[in-house]
């Protein structure tokens, strides 16, 4: 009779085996059939690589008569800031409130709760190109309405965000708050904002970082800030000066991501303090109290209030009527919402053939990107390398990540060419560095103990990774692919169209510039947001599987 726990162990692997071939192969067809949609030759752009790296430094790289332009740059890049920031706050105050009216503890719940996830999904899921191209038409171009693009879709991700944080609060709190007799504002006050301001600030906060980021590409759509900066002496080929732009704007991003941590760090650790009950004079306990954490949030939350009023001051909105600009705007929306269609100028098939290939690009850099990331995140790791190799590899990550995806992909279409091999290399370098340090923090989660048992065996490094950390974290590695692809996507819409690889995103912008159609606009926003809606869709049952499966 065999062992019943042997067996039930060589069942587990060989069925965790087969699983991880049928998803390698899986992966191999689509990446196949991609790459002929595409017409992408991987071999060539590994060629080609070297030698656009040395001519991007050669013709990027500040000169002394690019730095006359310094403060121009400088002002611009200021008001992109003040722009970012205010739109990440204006939409998390308003995103806060519709969250409260349709979470689970003192929402309304039913059809009010779909309704409310429904315009988050929406909001956040159209792409930035279409919610400009919409926009520009009623506004103008204009520093406002960079910051209502901005602000749409960061609306849309803090709702469904600051939903998530209320549905996780603990139920025992509120049922004891509504067992005294709370009302619903009593609770909203005493437990909703106390639970969740912690991960509240934390959402504002990475909110404004990646403000920062996508206020090039938005800027650039709107004739705004320091996009439009960076794109008149990128066009007018000026290539020091758009170099010195690049490393104002990655500066800016780094500057804020570290800002943004630092004040996460502190606020988490304030909270991870003992803290002491206080007593007044007449014997009585205080329950209000200033702590370090909320002295902290208030802080931040008042720095950033004052930003906002004073970018709202300082900001170009324009010679338009705004009260006109709004009416107008609900319009397009309205037309693009219920009159969606071709208005003649495609066929279905030619669209969706279109949607096949903005697909197909995202596919292949989510795939090249993630084989790239997965081999740095080792050495990337700590538990897993040199302390100093590490801290290089994670500087050089962090630059990566600041610089725009966009601006990455414009330097490549210079370097290289047009088409698929500069959307698909530009796209990579940020999904490259988004996913190492993804996978390289998911690594230094694992337990030292484990790592430190298989090198006392006399296991070697590459021992280790192939029979510990990959199969221990391969839930992790799939959720974060399956992440990025999800950004990917919506970045191909309009990157593609800008670098002149085509797909969904040119017709698009077809459909805005030069047809004028918003009809036309409406329906391939409809095609866009019904694939973004299918991923997240996804995306999120993939990782409740993945979570339930790793915690069986």
């Amino acid at each position: 009779m065999p062992d019943l726990p042997s067996e039930n162990m060589r069942r587990y692997f060989l069925k965790r085996e087969l699983k991880i071939g049928a998803i390698t192969i899986a992966i191999a067809i689509i990446a196949i059939l991609s790459d002929l949609r595409c017409d992408f030759n991987p071999i060539e752009t590994l060629m080609d690589l070297p030698g656009s790296v040395v001519w991007t430094f050669q013709h990027f790289t500040p000169t002394l008569s690019s730095f006359e332009k310094l403060p121009k740059i400088l002002l611009a890049l200021w008001k992109t800031f003040l722009g970012a920031a205010a739109a990440a706050l204006v939409s998390a105050i308003l995103a806060y409130v519709v969250a409260l009216i349709g979470c689970r503890p003192v929402g309304f719940g039913g059809v009010v709760r779909l309704f409310v996830r429904g315009v988050a999904t929406v909001s956040r899921n159209i792409p930035n190109v279409a919610w400009a191209f919409m926009l520009t038409f009623s506004f103008g171009q204009s520093e406002f309405t960079g910051f209502l693009v901005l602000f749409m879709k960061s609306f849309g991700f803090l709702t469904r965000m600051f939903l998530e944080t209320m549905d996780e609060i603990s139920q025992g709190s509120v049922e004891a708050l509504y067992s005294v007799g709370a009302t619903k504002l009593q609770i909203i006050t005493h437990a909703i904002v106390p639970l969740t301001s912690t991960q509240v600030i934390s959402w504002l906060l990475y909110m404004t970082e990646t403000n920062t980021r996508d206020a090039t590409l938005v800027g650039m759509l709107t004739g705004s800030g320091i996009g439009f900066v960076f794109e008149l002496y990128y066009r007018t080929f000026r290539y020091d000066t758009a170099g010195l732009v690049i490393l104002c704007v990655a500066l800016m991003a780094m500057g804020c991501e570290a800002v943004s941590n630092y004040v996460r760090r502190r606020i988490i650790q304030a909270d991870d303090a003992p803290r002491k009950r206080i007593v007044a004079g007449d014997g009585k306990i205080v329950t209000r109290v200033w702590t370090k954490s909320k002295v902290i949030i208030v802080s931040t939350l008042g720095v950033l209030a004052v930003l906002t009023v004073y970018g709202f001051a300082q900001m170009d909105y324009g010679e338009v009527n705004l009260l006109n600009a709004t009416l107008g705007a609900f319009n397009n929306f309205g037309v693009m919402v219920f009159h969606p269609g071709t208005d003649g100028y495609w066929t279905m098939g030619e669209l969706f053939n279109d949607l096949v290939l903005t697909i197909s690009l995202a596919v292949l850099t989510t795939l090249i990107g993630s084989i790239l990331a997965l081999l740095l995140a080792l050495p990337a790791a700590c538990n897993l390398s040199n302390k100093v190799v590490s801290n290089i590899i994670k500087l050089v990550f962090s630059v990566i990540r600041a610089i725009p995806t966009i601006i990455w992909v414009l330097i490549f279409v210079v370097s290289i060419s047009l088409g698929a091999e500069a959307c698909i290399v530009g796209m990579m370098f940020h999904t490259v560095a988004f996913l190492a340090k993804a996978f390289s923090e998911s690594f230094e989660e694992l337990d030292q103990g484990s790592l430190d048992a298989l090198r006392s065996t006399g296991a070697s490094w590459w021992e280790i990774v192939t029979h510990c950390v990959i199969p221990e974290k391969a839930n992790d590695i799939l959720s974060w692919i399956f992440i990025r692809f999800e950004n990917n996507f919506v970045n191909t819409v309009v990157i593609a169209a800008l670098c002149g690889s085509g797909g969904i995103g040119y017709e698009l912008f077809l459909a805005a510039n030069f047809y004028f159609s918003m009809h036309a606009v409406g329906l391939i926003t409809y095609m866009c947001l019904a694939v973004s809606v299918i991923l997240e869709v996804i995306s999120t049952q993939l990782r409740k599987r993945l979570i339930v499966n790793r915690s069986a």
